[in-house]
C-alpha cells in the first residue's frame, strides 16, 4: 500500500455532479510527497459493488469515499485527516457526521447523542445541519453518515447483504468496530464539506435493508435481553403470549418458558411449536415437580436464574407484548445514563383478547414518554398504595440490578406485592422511563389470583409492611405526617376485608388452612390503629 497516495473514490451516475465534486477536491492543499487520484465508477449495481471494485483499482493507503454532490470546503482537508489517522493508529474510518450510538431500529440519526456538522439540503433548501460539539480532535462514534467515508485499513464492503442504496454506511461502520478499530467524528469549526443530496429517498428498499442491517449486527451492537416466561396450566394463552416474544423486532433475544404445569398440554404444544417452526433462541423446561404456591414466584425465580441476558422482561403467560416492546426500551438504556427501569403504559383486555377500559392502576400517568426520578415514584406507589409501574410483563430492567430473590425488598420476601418490591428496590437505584404508548398487553380474566381472597388478604398484609419497613429504613417516606395519612388510607381500604373474613371463617376447614394469614391480617390492623393514635 502507498502510504503517501490518498484516492477519491465515487460511484457515479451524474457526471456533472461528479465533475464539479472533483473540481472542489484538484483545489485543496496537498501536503508535499503525497499524491491524489480520483476513481469513478460508473453504472454500479450498489454502492458496495462499486466500492468493493474501486478499492482493487488502487494502491493507496488512504481511501475518501465521497457521494458525487460532495464538495469539500476545508482546504487543508487531506492534511488534516492526516492529521487524526497519526493521532491514534486504531482509527480506521472518519467520518463527518453520525451517531455516538446506534439505536435499536438501525436509523443512526435517531439517536440521542448525534455529533459533527455539515451543508446540507436533505430538508429540500440548504442550511447548516450541526450536531453537538466535539471539545478534542475527534469523537469516537458507531456509525457515520455515508455522504463521504474515509479509511486507512481496507475493509470489504458487505455487497453481500447490501446491494442496495441504504445501510451500507452503518454497516461499514460496524465491520470496522468488529475488527478492533475506531469509527471517528474530526472537530470542524466549520463544515468541512457540502452536501446537495436534495431531498432522500427511503422508499426505494429502505426498510428491507434495514431489516437485513438489525439482523446482522444486534447480536453485536446490542444486549442480549431475556424474555422469561413462567407458566401454569395456561396452553392457549401462553401461545399467545410466546408468539408475541418470537414476533419483538429487537434481534438479540433468548425466550425461557419455565412450566410449573400439572399436565403434559403445555410440553406438548412447545415441542411441536419448536420443532415446526426450527426456533434458536426458545429455552423450555418442565419442571420435575410444581415450584408455585399462590403467585408462582418460585417458578419466575428459576426463569430468573436460567436468564443469560443483560436486561430481563418477564412476560406472564395470560399477557402478550407488542412487536416493538423490547426495541423501544432497550434504547432508552442505550441512550441514556442513570435509568433503574423502563415501564410503558399498558393495556388492558379480556380473555378473548378485546381491548378493555383503564382500571385504576393502568390509567395513562403521562401523555408523551417521560423520565421520574426513581425516588419520587416510590413515594407515589406507596402513598397511593398502587401498582402504576405495571406487572412483572411490563417492565424491563437489568439483571444485575436485582441483588437478591425477586420480590425481596429490604430483607422481607413478599409473594402478591413481588412486583411493586422488586420495583421499589430499582427505583433506589436511578430513575425510571415512562413510554407512553401501550407496549404491552395486560389481561384481566377469572383465573388470575387477584380473585383470591386469600390473595386479596395477604396483599392488604404486604402493603402494610412495605408503607412500614419503608418509613423506618427509607426515604420514600421521612415525614411522621406523610406516614401517619397514608396508615389512615390503608386503614381505610381494607377494614371491610374484616367482614369477608367473619364469613368465611363459618368454614372451619378454611379457617384451620389460613389462620396464618389472617392472623397476620389482624396483627396488622391492631398495629396501624395503635400506630395512628401513637403519631396524634
Amino acid at each position: 500500500m502507498n502510504d503517501k497516495k490518498i484516492a477519491f473514490i465515487y460511484c457515479v451516475n451524474n457526471r456533472d455532479l461528479y465533475e464539479e465534486s472533483v473540481r472542489y477536491v484538484k483545489s485543496l492543499h496537498v501536503p508535499d510527497g503525497y499524491e491524489i487520484e480520483f476513481i469513478a465508477i460508473e453504472g454500479a449495481q450498489s454502492i458496495t459493488s462499486g466500492y468493493n471494485q474501486a478499492m482493487k483499482q488502487t494502491d493507496a493507503k488512504y481511501k475518501v469515499y465521497l457521494h458525487q454532490d460532495v464538495y469539500i470546503n476545508n482546504k487543508n482537508f487531506i492534511s488534516d485527516i492526516m492529521n487524526i489517522f497519526k493521532q491514534d493508529t486504531q482509527i480506521g474510518l472518519i467520518g463527518m457526521i453520525g451517531a455516538k450510538v446506534i439505536p435499536t431500529n438501525g436509523i443512526w440519526w435517531e439517536s440521542n447523542n448525534k455529533y459533527g456538522k455539515v451543508y446540507d439540503s436533505h430538508t429540500g433548501r440548504m442550511g447548516l445541519l450541526s450536531f453537538k460539539e466535539i471539545r478534542n480532535s475527534f469523537e469516537s462514534v458507531q456509525a457515520v453518515d455515508g455522504l463521504m467515508m474515509i479509511t486507512q485499513y481496507d475493509i470489504k464492503w458487505r455487497e453481500d447483504i447490501f446491494n442496495g442504496w441504504h445501510f451500507y454506511d452503518i454497516s461499514q461502520s460496524v465491520e470496522f468496530l468488529k475488527k478492533g478499530y475506531k469509527v471517528v467524528i474530526p472537530r470542524q469549526q466549520e463544515p468541512w464539506c457540502t452536501h446537495d443530496c436534495g431531498v432522500v429517498n427511503i422508499k426505494n428498499g429502505y426498510e428491507h435493508y434495514r431489516k437485513n442491517f438489525l439482523e446482522e449486527y444486534s447480536g453485536f451492537l446490542f444486549p442480549l435481553v431475556s424474555i422469561l416466561i413462567p407458566t401454569y396450566n395456561r396452553p392457549s394463552m401462553l401461545m399467545e403470549a410466546l408468539e408475541s416474544a418470537l414476533k419483538q423486532t429487537y434481534k438479540n433475544i433468548e425466550i425461557i418458558i419455565c412450566d410449573d404445569s400439572t399436565n403434559e398440554e403445555t410440553r406438548l404444544m412447545i415441542d411441536f411449536l419448536l420443532e415446526k417452526q426450527r426456533v434458536k433462541n426458545v429455552k423450555y423446561i418442565k419442571n420435575k415437580k410444581k415450584l408455585g404456591k399462590r403467585t408462582g414466584l418460585e417458578n419466575a425465580q428459576k426463569c430468573f436464574e436460567l436468564a443469560n441476558g443483560e436486561f430481563i422482561n418477564f412476560l406472564l403467560d395470560d399477557d402478550k407484548f407488542t412487536p416493538d416492546k423490547i426495541s423501544k426500551m432497550v434504547n432508552y438504556y442505550l441512550q441514556f445514563d442513570n435509568i433503574s427501569l423502563v415501564t410503558s403504559y399498558r393495556q388492558t383486555i379480556n380473555e378473548k383478547g378485546e381491548l378493555l377500559n383503564p382500571i385504576r392502576s393502568t390509567e395513562k400517568l403521562f401523555e408523551k414518554d417521560s423520565f421520574i426520578d426513581g425516588k419520587e415514584l416510590g413515594r407515589y406507589i406507596l402513598f397511593n398504595m398502587l401498582n402504576v409501574i405495571g406487572e412483572f410483563t411490563t417492565v424491563l430492567f437489568r439483571k444485575k440490578d436485582i441483588t437478591g430473590p425477586l420480590g425481596n425488598y429490604l430483607g422481607r420476601q413478599y409473594a402478591p406485592l413481588s412486583d411493586v418490591s422488586t420495583w421499589l428496590h430499582l427505583l433506589d437505584k436511578g430513575q425510571a422511563v415512562y413510554i407512553a404508548e401501550p407496549l404491552s398487553y395486560f389481561r384481566l380474566h377469572v383465573g388470575q389470583n387477584a380473585h383470591d381472597i386469600i390473595n386479596i388478604i395477604n396483599g392488604a398484609v404486604e402493603w402494610y409492611k412495605l408503607i412500614n419497613d419503608s418509613y423506618h429504613q427509607t426515604d420514600y417516606i421521612s415525614d411522621l405526617s406523610d406516614f401517619r395519612e397514608i396508615l389512615t388510607s390503608w386503614l381505610e381500604q381494607n377494614i371491610h376485608i374484616t367482614k369477608k373474613i367473619q364469613k368465611l371463617l363459618l368454614d372451619k376447614e378454611f379457617a384451620m388452612l389460613n389462620n396464618i394469614i389472617i392472623n397476620q391480617f389482624y396483627d396488622c390492623l391492631e398495629d396501624c390503629i395503635k400506630s395512628i393514635k401513637g403519631i396524634s
